[in-house]
């Protein structure tokens, strides 16, 4: 993890008013870009672990078009909390750890 501060990395770039991408330059190993969905407050709330963690997302076998956090992403088990990926049926990973999780 690059950044332990709260807030996006500094290569975050803005691709509309509620939608943030990470190429994959960001990060070794990055076979789409992250993308976050978030109003610019909610993005600079986000702890460092949800970029690490949708980035990491970014660099599974399979995974199609994008990494993607919603709104509420906050640091999770494997992805992160509000982490979405759709995977190739043949070349794709499913994975247990995927899925986030809160406890209330």
């Amino acid at each position: 993890m690059a950044d332990q501060s709260n807030g996006p990395p500094k290569e975050i770039k803005q691709i509309s008013d509620v939608i943030w991408e990470l190429p994959t330059s960001y990060k070794k190993g990055m076979l789409v870009p992250a993308r976050i969905y978030a109003s610019k407050s909610i993005l600079n709330e986000m702890d460092a672990g949800v970029f690490d963690q949708v980035t990491n997302v970014a660099c599974l076998p399979g995974i199609q078009k994008y990494a993607y956090c919603m709104p509420d992403g906050h640091w999770g088990y494997g992805f992160p909390i509000g982490g979405v990926a759709a995977m190739d049926v043949k070349e794709g990973v499913i994975s247990p750890g995927g899925i986030g999780f809160d406890f209330v």
